[in-house]
């Protein structure tokens, strides 16, 4: 056998024993969080037929952040800045602001320079989902009381359609995953939300931007938002929602048709125990 073709065979096989010893390792003794999601936290990211045996059919996480402009937070979700990563928070995480805002000039336009890993905490039916359903209902309220003094603005009648829409997009089919929290400890993190039915800690990345005059921090994005989903799992997907896997843009929200039973492990990687 050549010796270009037996190096590969090795470098394959030395790949493989690391990467099974990893996942081995990460499942190994009891999971740090076991939650049991549904098809609005976990949306099939690409969908197979029932005669498919390819294994790699995946779930995308879907989460949100609770932010001080609600209303704008109301409609787009993780796309703008937790209320919670505030400067003080920021500057925990090991951001050094004083040197940035000195700098204004210089770090405007270099925000990629300013980013660091840190482990967020996502909150299953929290405190934050329901914030947001209780501001989207006194908002609407408030919307049509204001339509009932002037009945003839066409515009808000328009506008209330869309949120009323909206509204029932949060109730019946948009996730209730929040990103509440942020830090750099796992186990002080672990201690604190020490619920594994409720939280669970995952690696990411957080950014700063300038909002206005002042620093904003924001989740840039979470390193694992996908998770595979083996046979005979699969098979059950494909089970539980036939020929649609288009739940995300359906014009008419519908409850969830399925639950994923996700545990977090040692190295904070996620796997699916169980789908129904």
């Amino acid at each position: 056998m050549p010796r270009l073709m037996l190096a590969s065979i090795l470098l394959l096989l030395l790949t493989n024993i690391v990467v099974l010893s990893g996942v081995a390792y990460n499942r190994s003794g009891e999971p740090l969080s076991s939650i049991e999601l549904t098809e609005r936290e976990l949306t099939v990211k690409r969908y197979y037929s029932r005669m498919d045996e390819d294994s790699s059919t995946r779930v995308l996480l879907n989460w949100r952040v609770l932010t001080d402009d609600m209303e704008s937070g109301f409609f787009y979700g993780r796309y703008r800045h937790p209320a919670w990563l505030d400067e003080v928070k920021l500057s925990n995480l090991g951001f050094d602001l004083d040197k940035i805002k000195r700098n204004k000039d210089k770090y405007l336009y270099q925000w990629d320079t300013h980013a660091i890993d840190a482990i967020l905490v996502l909150e299953y039916q929290g405190d934050s989902y329901r914030k947001t359903l209780t501001f989207a209902e006194q908002l609407l309220d408030q919307m049509r009381k204001n339509a009932a003094n002037d009945p003839g603005d066409k515009s808000l009648a328009k506008k209330i359609k869309q949120y009323e829409d909206h509204f029932v997009d949060l109730k019946v089919s948009e996730t209730r995953l929040y990103a509440i929290d942020a830090g750099l400890d796992k186990q002080v993190l672990l201690e604190k939300y020490s619920d594994k039915s409720k939280y669970m800690l995952l690696r990411g990345e957080i950014s700063l931007t300038w909002d206005d005059d002042e620093i904003a921090g924001t989740i840039h994005h979470l390193y694992i938002d996908e998770v595979h989903v083996p046979l005979p799992f699969s098979q059950v997907l494909v089970d539980l929602i036939g020929n649609d896997a288009d739940y995300a843009y359906r014009a008419e929200p519908i409850p969830p048709r399925y639950k994923v039973r996700l545990n977090l492990g040692k190295r904070l990687e996620p796997w699916i125990e169980l789908i129904k």
